[in-house]
This record gives structure tokens, sequence and C-alpha cells, in this order.
């Protein structure tokens, strides 16, 4: 009783903080940055690194646009990194991006081609829109991921003896290129963009509220997180039902092993034990339907697949109508409905499948969006504009398709196919969240969003081979910008619990080397969603702030080209497939 008037009270505060923040007056300044890029290339005709003046320049008031000259010369897939790297530099600080307008201009007669800039881009405008002042004697390449991450580009040692060539002290690369060393210049690796906003200039801080992730979520969300209890309970008796009818081989020891973890865990992290469970069962359940049938499955465990879908149906519209027409909602509340509508949407496209173990999945990812529709309260989370929350949703709809054509751009002309876990490719999602938009189901089409770039990232991320600390240091990084305080986002917080909790034991039972980084990046995807919602209240700052910095004073002439030098990564796009990935509820 005690907990819940405290609860009640919580949220009473924050809905009279934030209805007067969203409804007072919005007063836009002027706001100019300009710098000066000394970009780092490979001439496509001779092989060797140059370097090539760039001018970034940041205005507001703005209307979104991205805009590079000479436009006749910059290439798709510039343009599109730079569309990106904007926007992670603009919700990062807090600021809405479409109040912005973003001009490039590369002081070069050539083509210019490849996103190996997109880091730097990314990382000064970070700090030109704080009006920071760059070291003007670094220099850097690499490649911006969609959520931040500096991946490997071709020609680095090229690139770095072109930039000692131009008098620079120290050049910034991905993190993996760190030993192309060249005597007379520094070069250090950076595995994300704000890591190398805080090398860039000193007066940029990446935050010390904490050393290490938390494992727990914050005490509201932890409060809650015992609605997965009676699922968890559900996959473990249920996968239990059919070990008896397993070999006894490694898979059912995997299962076993699984299963007891659950059991352990189930008191003290209900959501993890859930997904622990939710695994086994996957497994279990998968092997039974293929050696006897998918209909001899639903018989012995007692659980229809047409029953499932039509109580989950049931219950996430029910969920949505509870949303519908209210001014005021709950951040977190609306979050778990997204995570149930995306859940609901690939157990119904899933349904119709004619294998097994797909069928399998339909039928767990019914049963899991059940468990997030309980957490679907409106009232739930950090109270928000509901109108907000679906501008957010749609903003998140438009980054999924540039997302989908930056990835596209730079495979070029290879075969573009990603299938998604009912096997239809990712273009089928994008266009299923495009049409949720327009009949107003705005969770379904965040969900949809979320799912699909964090997919897209999954694929770079596995490629570049990214170190677990790296990825550790951007949750961070994410979870103490966010104004609404750290694990602002539910399924980051459920999510973060159950990868730094378990994932070592779950990649060392399953001998799945991805499984923690794979939710790490589910949950940094959520992040971003916090911080959009955030960024879209904020108006830009107050005064009229001028930036103008030269980046750098050697000025090289002859400059022939910005080579398209294509991300070193691998991208496994054709493997991006989650069906065998049923690691979370």
């Amino acid at each position: 009783m005690q907990s819940g008037m405290i609860r009640t009270s919580l949220a009473v505060i924050m809905l009279v903080l934030v209805v007067t923040s969203l409804y007072s007056s919005v007063a836009l300044a002027e706001y100019n940055a300009s710098v000066k890029l000394g970009l780092l290339a490979v001439d496509g005709a001779t092989g060797n690194g140059i370097v090539v003046d760039a001018w970034l320049s940041v205005r507001s008031p703005g209307s979104g646009q991205v805009e590079l000259e000479p436009s006749d010369l910059v290439e798709e897939s510039t343009v599109l990194s730079t569309r990106v790297a904007f926007y992670l530099a603009s919700i990062v600080n807090g600021l809405n991006p479409r109040l912005f307008d973003i001009h490039v201009l590369f002081e070069t007669d050539s083509p210019v081609g490849g996103p190996s800039a997109s880091g730097f881009i990314a990382a000064a405008s970070l700090l030109a829109l704080r009006g920071l002042i760059p070291d003007n004697t670094t220099t850097m390449t690499g490649m911006v991921s969609l959520t931040g991450f500096i991946l490997p580009v071709a020609g680095v040692s090229d690139k770095v003896a072109a930039a000692k060539a131009a008098g620079y002290k120290r050049v910034l690369v991905p993190l993996s290129e760190a030993s192309n060393t060249t005597e007379g210049i520094a070069v250090e690796g950076v595995c994300t963009f704000e890591e190398a906003a805080s090398l860039l200039s000193d007066n940029y801080a990446l935050g010390t509220k904490t050393s290490q992730l938390s494992q727990q979520p914050p005490g509201p969300i932890k409060s809650r997180e015992a609605e997965f209890r009676q699922h968890a309970e559900l996959f473990i008796e249920k996968a239990s039902q059919l070990l008896d009818l397993l070999p006894r081989n490694e898979t059912r020891y995997v299962i076993e092993m699984l299963l007891d973890k659950a059991r352990n865990i189930l008191d003290n992290s209900p959501y993890s034990a859930a997904s622990m469970a939710f695994m086994a069962f996957y497994m279990a359940a998968s092997s039974v339907a293929m050696e006897y049938g998918f209909n001899y499955l639903e018989e012995k465990t007692g659980l229809s697949l047409d029953a499932v879908l039509a109580n989950a149906s049931s219950v996430v519209e029910a969920r949505l109508q509870e949303f519908s027409g209210r001014e005021i909602c709950g951040l977190w509340g609306y979050e778990a409905l997204a995570a149930a509508s995306v859940r609901l949407y690939l157990a119904e496209h899933a349904a119709d499948s004619d294998k097994p173990d797909v069928r399998v999945l339909a039928l767990l990812r019914a049963l899991s969006a059940e468990s997030w529709a309980r957490l679907a309260d409106p009232d739930y989370g950090p109270m928000v504009s509901c109108s907000l929350l679906g501008r957010a949703a749609e903003f998140f709809v438009d980054y999924m398709q540039l997302s989908y054509n930056y990835i596209r751009s730079i495979v070029g002309h290879v075969l573009f196919n990603i299938p998604m876990p009912d096997d239809r490719d990712v273009s089928a999602w994008i266009s299923d969240a495009k049409r949720s938009l327009d009949e107003g189901n705005y969770p379904l089409a965040l969900g949809l969003a979320v799912y699909v770039i964090s997919s897209l990232e999954e694929s770079l991320s596995h490629g570049a081979r990214l170190p677990a600390s790296c990825i550790d240091s951007h949750v961070m990084f994410l979870e103490e910008v966010s104004v609404l305080g750290s694990g602002s986002s539910l399924p980051a917080a459920l999510v973060l619990e159950y990868a730094l909790g378990y994932g070592d034991y779950i990649e060392n039972v399953t001998k799945n080397p991805l499984l923690r980084e794979s939710l790490e990046i589910d949950a940094i995807t959520w992040l971003l969603h916090s911080l959009t919602v955030e960024a879209l209240t904020a108006d830009i700052p107050a005064g009229s702030q001028t930036v103008s910095v030269a980046w750098s004073n050697y000025y090289l002439l002859g400059i022939t080209v910005e080579a398209v030098a294509l991300a070193v990564i691998g991208y496994s796009l054709a493997v991006i497939s989650r069906r065998a990935r049923a690691e979370e509820v």
C-alpha cells in the first residue's frame, strides 16, 4: 500500500514537471557553428592517402536539411552517412535535429564518396552543437554505425601517412586499426563517436557517474519485473515436460542447464529467468516439433498456437485502447506496449509458416507478447505527452528507413537481401511500420523500427568484432546522457539485466559468443528511443552563439578525391535472421 502511494506521488510530480516543460513557450534562438575538417581519404586514381579540407556548418533555426557540396560530386553513401552522423550527434546532445540545418562543403573538384569520414563528422557535430573548439592538430577516419560505434575502414595506413605529411600530430582511427602506426605521428584507436569527441576536445567529458554498468534495473522497474514470473514458470514447466522425448545429447544437456539456472534466479530476476526458460523451451519444442510434428507438440504441451495467438492479440489490443485518446502517457508502459506489439507481429507472421521451428517461435513470441502487454500500463513510468510519443515513433521509423538506405548504399551492387525471422525481406517490415503510422498504431511502428535498426546494427557490430568493453562503455554513456535518468528505457533496463547478469553464462553453455553483444545492442537502440523522446521536447539553446574554427592550418594544393573507402567489416547481412536466436522474452 505504502509503495503504491509513493509511486503515485512520484507519478504526479513527474506529470506536473513534464507538462510544465512541454507547454512552456519555445523561444528559438539563432545558432551557428562552422568547423574546418581535414578529412582523410585514399586517392582512387593513385591509391595514395590524401587530406581533403571540408567545412562543416551547423545552423538554426532550420528544418533538418543536410546539404553536401559540390552536390554533383558527392555520392549517396557520403550523404546518408552524414545524415546518420548528425542525427546521432543531435539526439545525444538532447536536441531535435529537425530544428537545425547542416551543410558540408568539400574543397575539391573530384568525386566524393564512401562513409569513412562519417565518424569524424559525428564527433565534430557533437562538439559543434556545444560550441566546443576541437584540437586542430588531430584528424580522424572511421565509419559511424547506426548507434554511434566507429567501424573499420580501408586504407588506414595510407591515411595516417597523409595526415603526417600534412602536419597533423595525431590521428584517431577505429579501435581495430590502432596497430597502423607511423613514426612521427600518434595513432589512437576509438570505439565510439563520443569517445572520439572527448579526445578532440578536453572540454567534452564522457561522464563519471559510474565505472561499470549496473546489473539491476531502477527500483520502479524492478518492482514490476515480477510480471514475467508467470510465463517463466510456464516455460520451465513445458520445457521440462519435453525432456523425456529428447535423446541424451548436447542439446538436452544445454536445455537442462538453462532450466536449472532459470529456477535458481526466478525469485531475484524474473525477466532473466523467463528469457532463459524461453530459450530452453524453444530448443526443446523445436526438437520435438521437428521429430514428431507441430501438432504433436501442441497436444503434448496443451498449448494451441491459434488459441495463444488469439489471447495475445486480445490482450495487446485492449492495452492499445487504454492509450487511445489520452493526452499524457507513461513512457515505460508505452515502451512495453511497443515490445508486446512487435512480438505479436512476429508471432502472427510466423504462424503461417510450414516450418515447425518457425511455428514454435510463433507460439513462444505470442506468449511473450502477453507478458509485455501486462506492463503496458498507460500510467507507468515518466509521464510525457502522448502526441510526443507518436512523433518519436515517426522519427524512429524515418531513422529505420535511413539506416536501411545507408547500409544499402555501402554494399552497392551486391545483392542486398536481409531475411528477417518471418522469412520476408526487411523492406517488408519497413513498409509495415509505415502502414502502422498511417493507421495510428504508434507502438507497433516503434517496435518494428527498434527491431529493424537493432538487427541492422548487429550485422555491423558482429562483422567489426567490437570488444565487449567498447559496447559496455557505449551503453553507460547513453544511460548517463539521458535526461530522464539511468534506466530510462524499460526494455533497455530489463534486457541489460539479462545480458550483464547472465549473458556470459548463456554464451558458455550454448557456445553462442554473440548473444550478450546482441542483447546490449537491443538495449542501446531502446536507449536511443528514450533520448529521442527527450530531444523532441528541447528547443535551441537560448542566446545567439557563433563558433568559427579553422580545423587545420595546412592547406593542400592539388587535392584529387575522397575515395570510396568502404568499411572493412564483412557485413553478415545474409545471416541476420533471428530465428535461431530465441534468447529473450
